[in-house]
């Protein structure tokens, strides 16, 4: 009678080991899935990366912040369209002229402001300039005449945070050093260096795209010289 006993207090005693082991397992699986969710949630490069390629035509020139685009100078708005197109996958088509400029279509122009900032915004064509190039518009011709120099010198996007607040995404961004335009944009340099600047933008999802909606400054943000 009494080896039936410790029979059965041994059988017990393995099967309670054994409840405790596959308790232990269910702990350890539900503590690695959750582990990874939240590495699957943090590890957000790509999307940044994606934020980093649609802002880049925009903070190339350090624009002035804004609360809608329609508050942008026209000037402004063809030069962020025009880099929005010559980063594109089609600046790799267009041809040079006679005087080797490069001849970008107005229409692309006019596709690149929707893509940035959305159907609504509408461009003025004419020719216009930034701090080193100027972009010679032909009315006939509707082409963009645009003189590729190796002094374009711009920032580059650093996205740090994707932030969701209501409708928005507010990205925190940081601006690399200025960097050679025309390299970045065919070489595909996105080194990056020592921060300069720090601003908010915020991004509104349309169908498959984002658009570019403002610019904040970061408040209490200190002011770099």
């Amino acid at each position: 009678m009494q080896q039936k006993k410790q029979r059965k207090h041994r059988y017990a005693a393995s099967i309670g080991g054994a409840f405790v082991v596959l308790a232990l397992i269910g702990v350890i699986t539900v503590i690695v899935a959750s582990l990874q969710l939240t590495g699957r949630v943090l590890d957000n490069t790509n999307e940044k990366v994606m934020f980093e390629d649609i802002i880049r035509p925009v903070l190339m020139f350090d624009p002035v912040p804004f609360e809608s685009p329609q508050d942008v100078d026209m000037n402004s708005l063809l030069l962020y369209a025009m880099w929005g197109t010559l980063t594109s996958e089609r600046a790799k088509n267009y041809t040079y002229s006679d005087t080797q400029e490069l001849m970008i279509p107005a229409s692309d122009l006019d596709v690149a402001a929707a893509r940035l900032f959305g159907s609504e915004l509408k461009l003025e064509h004419q020719t216009f300039s930034d701090y080193e190039t100027t972009y010679v518009y032909n009315a006939e011709t509707h082409i963009y005449g645009v003189r590729v120099t190796t002094q374009l010198y711009v920032y580059t996007p650093d996205v740090r945070e994707i932030v969701k607040e209501g409708e928005y995404y507010r990205l925190d961004v940081y601006y690399n050093p200025p960097g050679n335009a025309w390299n970045m944009t065919f070489a595909g340099d996105r080194s990056t260096g020592t921060i300069e600047k720090h601003m908010y933008y915020y991004m509104l999802k349309n169908k498959d795209s984002y658009q570019l909606v403002k610019i904040q400054d970061v408040p209490n943000e200190p002011i770099v010289s």
